[in-house]
């Protein structure tokens, strides 16, 4: 599993199950990716981003008082927290896809980008024209010309 899906997969049961999430589970989970993922100071920066903003997914549908009616995961971290949630995570894709270059930070940023930034991904290219084409590649690698 990728730093990518184990943050979806947090996301999830913080939406879904959000009782589960206690103190010592989010620091269960926080000392699992650290232990698996390829870490720099910039992925350490955007986890702890993400698991704040995990936590308040969970607050907010551990909550007696709010609706239910939303069944899809990613439904319900929109209706926690909006693309407040998205953000760290589109953060996280965009320095991997920097540093890595990947084709699945460039999805997860392709996918999250619209979310959170309100327009198309670099014009709506795909992974392999990003890749082989060096004038999308700015100073910070996935931004575009």
């Amino acid at each position: 599993m990728t730093v990518l899906e184990d943050v979806d997969a947090l996301y999830a049961g913080c939406a879904t199950e959000p009782n589960r999430w206690t103190d010592q589970a989010f620091a269960d989970w926080s000392e699992s990716v650290l232990a698996t993922a390829d870490l720099d100071k910039e992925v350490a920066r955007y986890l702890r981003r993400i698991v704040n903003a995990a936590r308040r997914i969970a607050a907010f549908w551990g909550s007696d008082d709010t609706p239910t009616d939303a069944d899809e995961w990613r439904s319900r971290v929109d209706i926690a927290l909006g693309a407040r949630a998205w953000r760290p995570q589109l953060d996280l894709a965009l320095h991997l896809l920097d540093r890595d270059g990947d084709e699945a930070s460039f999805t997860c940023a392709a996918e999250l980008f619209p979310v959170v930034m309100h327009q198309p991904f670099l014009d709506g290219i795909d992974y392999a024209t990003w890749r082989d084409d060096p004038t999308w590649r700015s100073p910070r690698g996935s931004i575009g010309p």
